[in-house]
């Protein structure tokens, strides 16, 4: 498809010949059509010239007269969006460059970062002297935080700059070894942790992961390349100030020096060999771990599972280790649900206590009437003062039919609350609508204009239920009076592929969904082919950086069908098979073994360097940081459940509530000798800037502009649509 256009664009051409949700005859305004036709065709200028002419000859034309107004509309909007860009450089830039006078480089930074996704030209933005100045100064701060191990520290200040000079491989490289350093860090933060993550690890996975990923990568592993992955992650470890807080070995200048000297023998001993085997590869591990026993003594556990993860970050992104520590929570997240008391935790930003986001459906939780905003301050009669969210899963969650007893701040009424709640479990559900219906939070209300049949569906991951849920929600939505459907899978980073393809089948009569192929898997082809009761339902997907693998299945493959437009920016680019197979001891490797191709194909993985990759949307229509705030925002607030019966309580004054939450404040752990890079300061002053973004989805709006000018032009959707603009 050739028909990709930029916002501004993609609005002038469709505002013109909006209608307002009324129903449209074209008795008394026949013209329209050639107005239609001209802007499908990509001619503006000819399309609104007949808009004005018809109410030239009729001033009371409805129809003209709804499109007129609509243009109108929408030329505002384009330019509040353009003016809101323009004073939110500024005013960035300004407080960046004072920032940097004053030498406070992170803020300055930061401030920088905050500029750049708003500049005209971020390329020309990036060339600019103080912001060259800002980067070489911020890039030796950067380099001081490293050689004083604060690795963490690092990371940000290359994270930052990474967002400024999107296409600089130097500072993407800088900021992979952070990564890596800032990794071993927060992994072996104790001898606890580290105990943990070694637990039943031992060579045999080893072993046993080279032997799948020599049978059964998509295709032939440079098994050179994996072993110089693997020396050089052991040499990071070695140069780890936190190991170094509880090895001995690894303290001691001298055993860390000959370990160190071993790893670089070994290193260059790689490239001397003619070939390279998975076999060879084993040697070479046998070789480091006897220099390890001659010199500093890591734990065997640790040495496998650095030197196994070093290996597996030279083949893709996808491929992984799932070490017998994380076999329980990956088989949680595999299996879309878990065994709890169903609430979505959080932390209040002005105690820093954990909060109730919401509570889920049909889940204890929503039975007992525990509500949004809800401060946990105990779980079984131990405070949670200085608990994390990760803290709070682990106490909460439990075994289905045992007991948990949560102590609660309600801040609207300052009631402490107990609830005794049996653990159950609780199954995640993945459809969204516009808002719940009243009283019933479980079901939603779905239309997003009611009046001209636009329905809105949001599908955030694909489960095995998603499919039916999915089902469901399209015929409540009928129902509700739909003739159009915005399908949003927006951030939804995918699941099943069965899914998506019972998905593609409710859409799509016959024709192939997606195939595989790998270096030892037999090519493999999925087709739908029956009833496809919504073949013919005008249909466009949102999609963004964030939409991945079964999310890219279903919109490509739609896409390539000319059976639905796509619409927002350019998806994640996780075109890849991946296959989970046991090791031993709960390990297990999750193995890219293949690659997914959309029926055009193409394939939408992202490999290392690749030109392109992911599905690139119909209508390119990039989002503004604020903006893609905004839609976050309207997305939560859509999905909270108020379970509120605040009406039989005393509210507190604000004043009164004010006081509580003062003494429920939660201010963190002691200071010491190594602030934060930011202060609350400012963190406050960046988070001052003056010019907000309306409430409004700029792609969800253009969406519904998209469905109601079918609507009312009753054009075939959407494939003369397509082959209209490719004209263009």
């Amino acid at each position: 498809m050739t028909m990709r256009k930029t916002w501004t664009v993609a609005l002038l051409l469709l505002g013109s010949f909006l209608l307002t949700p009324t129903a449209i005859t074209y008795a008394d305004d026949q013209p329209l059509e050639s107005a239609y036709a001209a802007i499908l065709r990509g001619d503006y200028d000819a399309g609104r010239s007949a808009v004005d002419r018809i109410l030239e000859q009729n001033h009371d034309a409805p129809a003209a007269r709804r499109a007129h107004e609509w243009l109108k509309s929408y030329h505002d909007v384009i330019a509040s969006r353009k003016d809101l860009k323009t004073k939110t450089f500024d005013w960035n830039v300004k407080e960046a460059q004072q920032a940097l006078s004053k030498g406070t480089m992170f803020l300055a930074l930061n401030f920088a970062a905050q500029a750049a996704p708003y500049a005209g030209d971020r390329q020309e933005f990036a060339r600019q002297p103080w912001v060259q100045e800002l980067t070489s100064r911020a890039r030796a701060e950067a380099q001081k935080y490293a050689e004083q191990g604060k690795w963490s520290k690092a990371l940000s200040y290359y994270v930052i700059l990474g967002r400024i000079h999107e296409d600089d491989s130097q500072i993407e490289e800088l900021k992979d070894n952070a990564t890596e350093h800032a990794r071993l860090e927060f992994a072996y933060e104790d001898e606890e942790a580290l105990e943990r993550r070694i637990k039943d690890v031992d060579e045999q996975l080893l072993q046993n992961a080279l032997r799948m990923i020599d049978h059964m990568y998509y295709k032939r592993p440079d098994f050179r390349q994996l072993a110089r992955g693997a020396i050089d992650n052991l040499a990071l470890v070695t140069q780890s100030e936190k190991l170094r807080e509880f090895l001995d070995g690894l303290a001691n200048p001298a055993l860390r020096r000959h370990f160190q000297r071993k790893l670089e023998e070994v290193h260059q001993a790689i490239d001397e060999e003619r070939i390279f085997s998975s076999e060879d590869l084993m040697r070479l591990f046998r070789q480091v771990a006897a220099a390890n026993r001659e010199s500093v003594e890591l734990p065997n556990g640790l040495l496998v599972v650095e030197f196994t993860e070093g290996l597996i970050h030279e083949l893709d992104d996808f491929t992984g280790m799932i070490w017998p520590a994380d076999a329980a929570e990956f088989e949680k997240l595999m299996m879309g649900g878990f065994e709890g008391i169903g609430i979505q935790l959080g932390v209040d930003e002005r105690t820093n206590r954990l909060k109730v986001i919401t509570p889920l459906e049909n889940s204890p939780a929503l039975e007992a009437g525990i509500q949004p905003d809800d401060l946990i301050i105990a779980v079984d009669g131990e405070s949670t003062k200085g608990w994390t969210t990760d803290d709070a899963v682990h106490n909460i969650m439990g075994p289905g039919g045992t007991e948990v007893i949560l102590t609660m701040k309600r801040p609207s009424t300052g009631e402490e609350l107990f609830f005794k709640l049996v653990r159950r479990r609780i199954e995640l559900t993945t459809i969204r609508g516009i808002n719940r219906l009243p009283h019933r939070a479980d079901e939603w209300n779905y239309m997003l204009d009611q009046e001209a049949g636009v329905a809105y569906i949001r599908l955030t991951n694909f489960l095995p239920k998603s499919a039916e849920e999915l089902s469901a929600a399209l015929s409540m939505a009928r129902d509700q009076g739909m003739k159009g459907l915005v399908l949003d899978v927006r951030h939804n980073p995918g699941g099943l592929l069965d899914v998506a393809i019972d998905i593609v089948s409710d859409f799509l009569s016959s024709g192939e969904v997606v195939s595989t192929r790998g270096r030892v898997e037999s090519d493999h082809r999925e087709r739908v082919g029956g009833r496809a009761p919504y073949r013919d339902l005008p249909l466009v997907i949102l999609v963004n950086e964030g939409s991945a693998s079964a999310s890219e299945i279903l919109a490509g493959a739609l896409q390539d069908h000319d059976r639905a437009v796509i619409l927002g920016e350019r998806t994640f680019g996780k075109g890849s098979v991946q296959h989970v197979r046991r090791l031993g001891n709960e390990a297990q490797l999750k193995l890219t073994t293949a690659l997914y191709y959309l029926p055009s194909g193409r394939t939408p993985h992202k490999s290392k360097d690749a030109p392109t990759w992911g599905v690139d949307p119909d209508w390119d229509i990039e989002l503004t940081p604020k903006e893609f705030r905004k839609v976050l925002e309207r997305e939560r607030e859509s999905y909270v459940i108020h379970n509120d019966d605040s009406a039989a309580s005393t509210q507190l004054k604000d004043e009164q509530r004010d006081e509580m939450l003062e003494a429920l404040k939660d201010d963190g752990e002691e200071e010491n000798d190594d602030p934060p890079l930011l202060s609350d300061a400012d963190i406050e002053l960046l988070e001052s800037d003056p010019f907000d973004a309306p409430d409004v989805d700029p792609q969800l709006e253009t969406a519904l502009l998209l469905i109601r000018v079918k609507l009312a032009a009753k054009v075939p959707w959407p494939r003369d649509l397509a082959a209209a603009l490719e004209r263009d």
